[in-house]
Order: C-alpha cells, then structure tokens, then sequence
C-alpha cells in the first residue's frame, strides 16, 4: 500500500483567541500532519509567511487517549523542520511525527503513530489560535502509511525554566525511564558551555562553537534563537541516549543576566525498549 497525503475533516472552533480540534480516524498510520492556514494581513488574504506562524498560532498539541504526547509552539515547529534541513512554504506548518531525515526506511518511520486494531481510542489535534487575527481558511493534511498497531512512538514535550541570572543551572525535570532522548531544544542562545550528564557521566559537552560546527558537519542548521542538544547527528536511530538511568542532568551556562521565560522540547522515542 502506498503513503498517501489526504485532506482531514474541517476543525471545529475555528475562532481567534480560542483552540480549534480535530478529532484524527482511526486505524490509519499518521507520519505527518500539515496545518494549512491563510489569514489577513492588512485586508489582503495571504498563506502564513513561514517566518510568521507564532504570529497566528501559539500551540499545537496531539492527545491520545487523553494524554498530550505532542506539545509545541507554532514558532518551534517552524525550527524544528529548518533546523533537520526540511524546505518549508508559506501557509503549510509540518507537524512532523516520522523523521524523514534518518538513513533508513526503518529509522525514519518508528516515530510515526499507528493507530490500527483498537489499539488507540482517540486521537485528537488541537490549534490554539491568537487573538485578534482573521482567518480564512484552516485545513488539516495527513500523510499516512500502511495500518500498524500502537506501538514505539514520538513524544514531544515543552518543559518551562525561569533563568532570571547568568552562570551554570542544573536542569533535572527530565524523568529517566524507558525511553531513548532524541533530541533537546531550549528557545535561547544565550547559552555559551553546556554538559549533558548521565549517571553522574559528562555523555554529551560543548560550547556554542563547537555546537554549531558539530551541527554543521551533520547537515543540521541550527536556527537563530536555539540552542540545540542532538544525540542523533549520524541519523541512527540506536545512538539515541538510553534513559533507562537513575540520574540525568542538563549543565547550562547561561550568558549575560540570563533569558529569562525558556522553553525545552524534549523529543523521545517511547516504547523503545518494550
């Protein structure tokens, strides 16, 4: 069976400063999910200029059988698929839940959300949209793959950090279990030495050249704003970080008086381990 890209049912709530939902069939395997979404901007219909979605969306969430399992800025999708070097247009925000920048087939599609045999009961997509916008249309794309049961699948979770100072933090929100790490994204630059320690180990450290040249040479493009931690710059998926540990630690120095408000998208790979 071929991959197929399909229009979803329209959402419901499609209203400024409210969340507008879909709730996804089931049975199907969903990659990737596309928001399609034209707005005014000064009276003159326009698809969403790829660098403005924050400016009409705030946050996208999956939530299955009640549990959120994807959760992110509209800005953060945006550089999350620059920065993996995936080519985006005006008026189309990828949701990404394969990764189609992983060397094999396998790799790039253990992410993606089977949902066949009862194995999910309920799949639903939210769009919380900013106030005082207009928007013409709102349309939800699938692209889907052959069906699979529930099974190994993307979490994307946004975790919130108040660094109201300069200097080194120690991060510790992050509950090991059995999952692998992925990928940490924290929404400022302002980020010179980092350690990521694991079972009191330095397993990952960098300072920001080095962390931009190590992307670099991966094919990474890392985005203005961000300072990205990838434990899958070979794009094999068994290099992910093992997080079935007792102790895990993330050692920032933050520049200057510090960023203040940070966000931290984690991307795991659930039901890694059986």
């Amino acid at each position: 069976m071929v991959r197929s890209l399909r229009k979803m049912a329209t959402p419901l709530g499609i209203v400024p400063g409210e969340t507008a939902t879909l709730n996804l069939p089931l049975g199907l395997t969903y990659d990737r999910l596309d928001i399609e979404m034209n707005v005014d901007v000064s009276t003159v219909a326009t698809d969403v200029p790829i660098a403005n979605w924050g400016d009409y969306i705030d946050e996208v969430r999956l939530i299955v059988d009640g549990q959120t399992l994807y959760q992110a800025e509209a800005s953060f999708m945006v550089a999350y698929a620059l920065y993996h070097g995936q080519a985006l247009v005006p008026g189309v925000l990828p949701l990404f839940l394969e990764r189609p920048w992983m060397l094999t087939t396998a790799d790039q599609m253990i992410t993606s959300y089977g949902t066949a045999n009862g194995t999910v009961g309920s799949l639903t997509m939210e769009i919380d949209l900013k106030a005082g916008i207009t928007v013409n249309h709102l349309r939800v794309w699938s692209k889907r793959s052959p069906p699979r049961d529930w099974g190994s699948h993307l979490r994307l979770q946004r975790h919130a950090h108040n660094q109201s100072v300069g200097g080194e933090a120690e991060l510790q929100m992050f509950s090991p279990g059995p999952y692998g790490m992925l990928t940490m994204h924290l929404d400022t630059a302002a980020i010179s030495d980092l350690q990521v320690i694991s079972n009191n180990r330095i397993v990952k450290e960098s300072n920001a050249l080095l962390r931009a040249a190590d992307q670099a040479t991966a094919g990474r493009t890392p985005q203005a704003g961000y300072t990205h931690v990838d434990f899958l710059t070979e794009d094999i998926m068994t290099e992910m970080l093992d997080m079935r540990v007792d102790d895990f630690r993330l050692k920032p120095t933050f520049t200057g008086s510090g960023p203040g408000a940070v966000s931290i998208y984690t991307e795991t790979l659930r039901a890694a381990f059986g």
